[in-house]
């Protein structure tokens, strides 16, 4: 093993190339071989030049710096020696050798690899075979170059651009499970892990659940599915109010938590890290990555893994609270329809005729309603029939309905009139109440006649038509032109309208929920409503009610309201 200032005549004329002859002085006087020394010390690359057998000819200063060689191993001059340096410094070792030995046989050409060194230096190195002019083989110049920052920034900046597709994807997940597979596949690929854990908490409990993934086995992942809050794992720490912990192999955990060695050896994890799951000021728990083999962490990774931990946060943040939403919702949904039900009491029993009414709250709705139904029998036995439809959804609008269904109540066993005049006088009455409404309703009163079947006498404010099935199956809208809405004009006209019901007849009366929807003609619905009618012919109110509800209500965008009434 020779110093650079050392070289062959030779030797020199095969790393630079032909040209003029090497010991030719240049313009000034100065002899080209120590212009070319002093060119490739000062070059960006470490140099080395090897012999034909293997031997290290020469190298450089930044060589030397790059491949620190021991002095003892320089003072003794093997060649083995020196090469073992080498060696012992790379990560594949084996695949260096390989590459060296198929390359020093062909004793030809150029080549080209890159490096990777157990410290973390990636080298790029250019190697040339080198002949004399004469065309005798000289051996090998290696030319080797330090790429660790730039591939690593370039490395940095590809991984961090990662992020902006898993942040798009973790914005759609919908489940825990859906951000677990996420993270899994697109965080660890980022970071070059082979596993991940969402460890969370569970507030008041005394326990963390862990979501892991199929880098553990089924007994790891079972193990650790349920873990008490003071459980020696860096997840566990982590989740519960402890620091960030990066660990560059398992010996670093084990330190920690020694409690944790035996789950490490099962799991097959090495290096490892651990970092707290924020939303706002709220701690979900932790992110864990886990790598098959030791990892040293830079500030680049942990800076990747704790902006991918952020955006797991704001995942989960956001699950958490639509389901927190979608509870509320669900009470205030239960305590609407309670309320509701509550204010719209089942029809009480009458000789001679059936009825049977429905309520239903709006599918999309957590909000009470203003639809209500009524039928109760007047001093004289007729039978009066109410449904009626409060503008809003909201509390105001309950009270209001259920203002309007007593005053209803009232004014028409007092007054003892019409349909239409009674509306006339419940209209006033409201104004007269400052009950500040506008509503719709439909008022029937059914008289039994002696011969069979009833009188049907009724009077619309602006609500859609009843619908009336004949004993042959036949249904028909009764559809009169509507009066005006209550609320509006206490004092416009209103009229009656009359019809038999024949034995056998059912009529329909319901409210507009059973058949508006976004974006289709009212004359649609109306028209299936009323061909759903006649197929459910004569059969038993309550059928009839549970029918319409069932083929209609399912995607009633607004609160329904359905009575049925049978003339046997």
């Amino acid at each position: 093993m020779r110093a650079i200032g050392g070289w062959d005549v030779d030797v020199v004329a095969g790393v630079v190339g032909q040209g003029a002859p090497v010991g030719d002085p240049a313009p000034d006087g100065v002899d080209r071989l120590s212009l070319y020394r002093e060119a490739v010390e000062a070059g960006p690359d470490g140099v080395v030049v090897v012999s034909p057998l293997g031997e290290m000819v020469a190298f450089n200063e930044r060589f030397a710096q790059m491949w620190p060689i021991p002095p003892e191993v320089v003072a003794s001059r093997s060649d083995d020696a020196a090469l073992q340096s080498v060696l012992d410094k790379l990560v594949d070792p084996d695949a260096f050798l390989v590459r060296v030995r198929e390359l020093y046989a062909r004793a030809d050409g150029e080549a080209y690899d890159e490096l990777h060194l157990l410290d973390g230096r990636v080298f790029d190195r250019h190697g040339r075979a080198l002949r004399a002019s004469d065309g005798r083989y000289l051996g090998w110049a290696w030319y080797f170059r330090d790429v660790t920052v730039t591939r690593a920034a370039a490395a940095d900046s590809a991984r961090m651009s990662s992020l902006v597709a898993v942040a798009h994807a973790l914005g759609n997940a919908g489940s825990e499970s859906a951000v677990l597979e996420i993270v899994n596949v697109d965080g660890t690929a980022a970071l070059g892990a082979e596993g991940a854990v969402l460890c969370l908490v569970e507030p008041g409990k005394p326990y963390v659940r862990a979501l892991t993934n199929g880098f553990f086995s089924a007994a790891v992942r079972a193990e650790v599915a349920v873990l008490p809050t003071d459980f020696p794992l860096p997840m566990v720490a982590a989740a519960t109010g402890g620091p960030a912990l990066f660990l560059d192999d398992r010996a670093a955990a084990v330190r920690l938590f020694p409690g944790a060695a035996e789950l490490y050896a099962e799991a097959g994890a090495e290096a490892s890290a651990a970092v707290p799951l924020q939303s706002g000021e709220v701690l979900l728990g932790s992110l864990s990555v886990a790598f098959d083999r030791a990892h040293r962490w830079r500030p680049e990774d942990r800076r990747l893994l704790e902006a991918l931990a952020s955006l797991t946060a704001q995942a989960l943040g956001r699950l958490r609270a639509q389901e927190a939403e979608q509870a509320a919702s669900s009470a205030v949904r239960r305590m609407a329809e309670t309320l509701q039900r509550s204010l719209l009491t089942a029809p009480p029993p009458s000789v001679g005729v059936q009825v049977a009414v429905r309520y239903q709250a709006a599918a999309q709705e957590a909000q009470v309603g203003g639809d209500w139904h009524d039928f109760f029998e007047l001093v004289d036995g007729t039978l009066a029939l109410v449904v009626g439809d409060v503008a809003g959804h909201d509390r105001d609008a309950a009270a209001a309905m259920a203002q309007c269904r007593n005053v209803l109540r009232g004014v028409a066993h007092t007054l003892k009139a019409a349909p239409a005049a009674v509306l006339t006088s419940f209209d006033l009455a409201l104004a007269a109440l400052h009950v500040d409404v506008i509503a719709t309703a439909v008022l029937c009163q059914v008289r039994r006649l002696p011969e069979g079947g009833a009188w049907l006498t009724w009077s619309n404010a602006g609500h859609p038509p009843p619908v009336l099935v004949r004993p042959d199956g036949s249904a028909q809208l009764l559809a009169t032109p509507p009066d005006l809405l209550l609320g509006m004009q206490p004092s416009a006209e209103r009229r009656d309208n009359e019809i038999v019901l024949q034995p056998g007849s059912v009529l329909v009366l319901y409210t507009d929920g059973l058949v508006e929807r976004r974006g289709q003609d009212l004359d649609v619905g109306l028209s299936l409503l009323a061909e759903l009618a006649a197929r459910l012919g004569a059969q038993d109110p309550e059928q009839v009610c549970d029918a319409l509800l069932e083929e209609l209500g399912g995607t009633a965008e607004d609160d329904v309201a359905v009575l049925v009434l049978h003339v046997p």
